[in-house]
């Protein structure tokens, strides 16, 4: 609460009465307001030779702005004491008859529309009203005001100046005049620039700072009076000379400019010639059609119920006995004619702050005495315990998704704007959400529309805990609504959500039929025999609905018919992948909805991916894509595939089929299961495929005895998918063995099971020649996004290439991070993802091996080795690709990389030219590479390092020539030999010397 602090003196002086410091307390607290300190029992600080007055520190009430001037406060005292009643303010026209008229531009509309005016006329200032005058502007600007951004006050001379005046916007350089208590004239910019470090002005400057234009009012004469709300010109500057003061008030809000200009004027009224009158100003607003007379200053008419009153206070006071109270609070009342149980109230334009007959009721217990109020408890409560009606609802549906086994939760109201529309893929028209003017951080920035973000956010978080997550919210979403006086609206929804590995849409859509059963509303069906009757009027059903948040085809809208008029009240189906992805959850399963309290968006996981256009494609990276999805799927959930993705396609590919007339593969031989007897004998069983009562008997094809029936039909498979989608399964490569116990491990399985070789894992590889392999025809996979995709993809490949060029194909893990810090992508890659994820996903998918071992005095070492998966999709082929992509070059300097590249990649690489053309220049260039020696292979070593962008030297020391080695290492020509120390290069030196990286 503000507290404001009085002369003691004269505010005794006033209430025509000495009081004690503990009677003046008392009386504060019968009046609702308290003393916080009386400074003449302490010690005053000394100002210009003499003690500071003693001074009351009184708390006034936040909402009682008519208090927080010494005539405020006086005057409602006084009143409370019955030594005045509340003064009748009036409003009179100037001596000549005509009104100052105050204009109001158009452009305003852009800053600050609002403005208003009064005149004090003949008024009379002490020092000390004057103090009081200023000082109650300061303070209605620090409270009620906003600190200016809502209103702003100025006063003026009203003999230095001469009306009609005009409130315009213009632009900043066209506004020039002399601020207060300066003698030189200034632009607005200037102003700005001049006052940016001021104490007390400063902080107001940002109000209009980055506006095109700026408020400003003029005279007749085209004098500025004043900049709102920065600061008054100083010709117009009031003094205690002043005898007539115009009063200026602009606002972006109407009713805060009204309630401050009322008590400006009605307070410092009292010191005008004829006390308590005000001259009113014209206000001309021809734009807009608000052309009015300012202020209003006539008592605001309202009733209060006697019983009321009586029932809240505990008493039983006659209708005149309240009367009488209420005048002593500055109200005049009357009983009413109408109803013996209400009273006419008229409210004085100083006490905005009654707003309902609970703040007369609590003047008359003021006026009453709260001492004298009955102590004990009244028999009838004034306040019924009685729920509202939504509230009730909500405590129903909130009841039932409990007893069923669901978990309440209750995260924030706030949330980032991404989060509510397009991790959802929904667009913001700009009309819906309700956004906070400036927010601290981006996570919360609006005010949420669904409770969709919430529980997806909540699952996110808790992905440590066991599945499957059952979780429900009832609470209130916002949405802009100008139609309202506060411009927005609440609304009370419901929201479920179900996570786990499996489908769970039977467990979500069981929840949605118990809490609308509870709701008595029947189930409708076009099936026999599942309706629910006679349950009321009410009654629901699902239809197919198409919503971006979830995916197509797999969600439904929830109807509700009630008393004949049906609506849609919430919808549940199946998440999209890349909603899934954007919340960085798991699972590809789950359930969510929700339900009759509003909501339609809410929430759902996917169990897989349908493109219905990758049949026209027929490109493997489709195909990939959709495989990707059932690395974690289950046979049921891969049954649903095939049924709801392959079933339309299968007449086209049978249409194919019968169009290529392809010879019929010989019928198989399909082994039948053994009976007790054959199985005693040794007999295999192999019949032609039927069995005796002419059913097929079939067996796996990947059973241990039927590897040629497995042969057949895998290329036939390849054959086809060859022809229709320009891609084959190839086999991924074992598991390299590395370790002692790897290998030793690996023989022992080798002599027990001889096809124990195969890996039996297979990959989709495209067949598309090269020339067609192009961004255009085969783009990277869109799961999350093509960009992340082509990033990954570029960078296992460049990972790949270190290790292929190292020595061994095999990369210690700190040469591969000193690596990636070349690249800046040491600590994190991929839009943000940390390094330390993105390698072990690498490592999870097959690309790259991670090796760890200990050596003989117990360390650990961890080296990095090329996967089954690295080798099948990338291999030597491509590194060497990617290596002629970077180097770029033709000539000679690209015919020793092609030399480099097979002493590097081995004989598998083909050279670009020719073998032959290569071999001839290692001729021409043989005699030379003798000469030089080890040097030469230095330089190599040296160009390397320049063409990955940074030169290594050793404190300004030549580095002593690489040696060659022997067996695979010797193999390695694209590394350079650093086995004589390069690690020992101390991390100074790196830091000093790469410099030029």
């Amino acid at each position: 609460m503000p507290t404001i602090a009085v002369d003691k003196e004269g505010l005794f002086k006033a209430l025509g009465q000495d009081y004690t410091t503990e009677e003046f307390d008392e009386l504060c607290f019968d009046f609702g307001i308290e003393l916080d300190e009386d400074t003449s029992t302490t010690q005053r600080p000394i100002v210009n030779g003499k003690q500071e007055p003693a001074q009351l520190k009184i708390e006034i009430p936040a909402n009682r702005y008519d208090m927080l001037c010494f005539e405020g406060i006086s005057l409602m005292l006084n009143i409370f004491r019955g030594r005045r009643t509340s003064p009748d303010y009036r409003l009179v026209a100037p001596p000549k008859g005509e009104l100052q008229v105050l204009t109001i531009d158009e452009k305003t509309a852009k800053i600050r529309p609002y403005a208003a005016g009064a005149v004090l006329r003949n008024i009379k200032f002490t020092k000390e009203s004057y103090d009081s005058f200023i000082g109650l502007q300061e303070k209605l600007h620090q409270n009620l005001a906003r600190q200016r951004s809502l209103v702003a006050i100025g006063t003026h001379d009203l003999d230095t100046i001469q009306g009609p005046f005009s409130y315009e916007a213009l632009p900043p350089e066209q506004i020039e005049f002399a601020p207060l208590n300066q003698t030189r004239s200034m632009t607005a910019l200037e102003l700005m620039k001049f006052y940016e470090n001021d104490r007390h002005l400063s902080r107001y400057l940002p109000i209009i700072r980055d506006s095109p234009v700026y408020p400003v009012i003029y005279d007749a004469k085209r004098t500025v009076c004043s900049m709102p709300p920065i600061i008054n010109g100083n010709h117009s500057k009031i003094t205690l000379n002043t005898r007539n003061v115009f009063v200026d008030v602009t606002a972006t809000d109407r009713t805060k400019l009204d309630i401050c200009l009322n008590i400006l004027v009605s307070m410092f009224s009292q010191y005008t010639e004829v006390p308590h009158t005000v001259e009113p100003v014209k206000i001309m607003s021809p734009h807009n059609h608000q052309s009015r007379e300012t202020p209003d200053l006539t008592p605001r008419e309202t009733q209060a119920e006697v019983s009321y009153i009586n029932q809240c206070c505990g008493l039983s006071l006659a209708p005149s006995d309240i009367c009488s109270l209420l005048k002593r609070m500055s109200y005049t009342a009357s009983p009413s004619r109408a109803s013996p149980d209400l009273i006419d109230v008229q409210v004085p334009p100083t006490r905005a702050d009654v707003l309902h007959q609970a703040d007369i009721m609590e003047d008359v217990a003021i006026a009453y005495g709260f001492n004298r109020l009955p102590r004990s408890f009244p028999s009838k409560s004034g306040t019924i315990a009685q729920p509202l009606m939504i509230n009730k609802l909500s405590d129903i549906v909130r009841h039932e998704a409990a007893m069923a086994g669901w978990s309440e939760v209750m995260p924030l109201i706030l949330c980032s704007h991404d989060e509510n529309f397009s991790h959802l893929n929904r667009k913001d028209d700009g009309n819906i959400a309700v956004r906070l003017a400036n927010p601290k951080t981006a996570e919360y920035q609006i005010v949420r529309t669904t409770l969709l973000p919430g529980l997806l956010k909540t699952i996110r978080e808790n992905k440590h805990h066991s599945v499957p997550m059952k979780i429900f919210e009832v609470s209130d979403v916002a949405f802009k609504d100008l139609s309202l006086e506060r411009k927005s609206r609440n609304e009370r929804h419901f929201a479920a959500a179900w996570y786990g590995k499996s489908s769970g849409f039977e467990i979500v859509h069981g929840l949605m039929d118990r809490v609308m059963l509870m709701l008595k509303s029947a189930f409708v069906t076009g099936e026999e025999g599942l309706s629910v009757k006679n349950l009321g009027d009410a009654a629901y059903w699902i239809d197919e609905v198409d919503d971006p948040t979830f995916f197509p085809g797999h969600a439904a809208a929830i109807h509700l018919r009630v008393a004949g008029k049906e609506q849609v009240i919430g919808v549940f189906g199946i998440l999209h992948p890349t909603v899934l992805e954007k919340f960085e959850l798991r699972y590809p399963a789950g359930r969510a909805f929700s339900d009759p309290l509003q909501d339609p968006s809410n929430i759902s996981l996917c169990t897989f991916i349908r493109n219905d256009e990758a049949i026209n494609g027929y490109t493997a990276g489709l195909i990939l894509c959709q495989l990707r999805v059932f690395q974690s799927a289950s046979s049921s959930e891969f049954k649903e595939f095939k049924e709801a993705y392959w079933a339309p396609i299968m007449p086209l590919i049978r249409k194919r089929r019968a169009a290529e007339a392809s010879p019929s593969p010989p019928p198989m031989r399909r082994r039948s299961s053994p009976s007790p007897s054959n199985v005693s004998s040794g007999n295999e069983g192999y019949d032609d495929g039927n069995t005796a009562d002419g059913e097929t008997q079939g067996t796996g094809v990947m059973s241990p005895n039927t590897g040629r029936q497995f042969k057949h039909i895998f290329e036939q498979a390849n054959d086809h998918l060859r022809s229709t989608f320009g891609c084959e399964m190839t086999e991924l490569p074992q598991k390299e063995k590395v370790t002692i116990s790897q290998k030793r491990a690996a023989q022992r399985t080798q002599t027990q099971n001889p096809l124990s070789s195969s890996s039996k894992s297979y990959i989709l590889t495209s067949t598309i020649p090269a020339s067609l392999r192009t961004p255009t025809i085969l783009p990277p996979p869109a799961v999350p996004t093509s960009a992340s995709e082509s990033a990954y993809v570029g960078l296992y490949t460049f990972i790949l290439a270190l290790i292929y060029i190292s020595p061994g194909q095999s990369i210690p893990e700190s040469r591969l991070e000193k690596q990636l810090k070349r690249m800046n992508a040491d600590n994190y890659v991929l839009s943000g993802e940390k390094t330390e994820k993105v390698l072990k996903k690498m490592e999870k998918e097959g690309y790259i091996l991670k090796v760890r071992e200990r050596d003989g005095g117990g360390e650990e070492t961890v080296d990095y080795m090329v996967g089954p998966r690295g080798k099948a999709e990338v291999g030597e082929k491509g590194v060497a690709g990617l290596i002629r992509k970077v180097w770029g070059k033709l000539g000679p300097e690209r015919v020793d990389l092609e030399r480099r590249l097979v002493r590097s990649l081995g004989d598998g690489v083909e050279l670009k030219g020719g073998r032959k053309g290569t071999e001839e220049a290692e001729e021409d260039g043989e005699e030379q590479t003798q000469t030089d020696g080890e040097e030469g292979e230095a330089a190599e070593d040296q160009g390397e390092d320049r063409a990955s962008g940074r030169r290594r030297t050793s404190r300004g020391a030549p580095k002593p020539p690489a040696r060659r080695t022997s067996g695979r290492r010797g193999r390695n020509a694209l590394v350079e030999d650093e086995a004589d120390g390069e690690d020992d290069v101390d991390e100074e030196e790196e830091d000093a010397e790469g410099e030029d990286e």
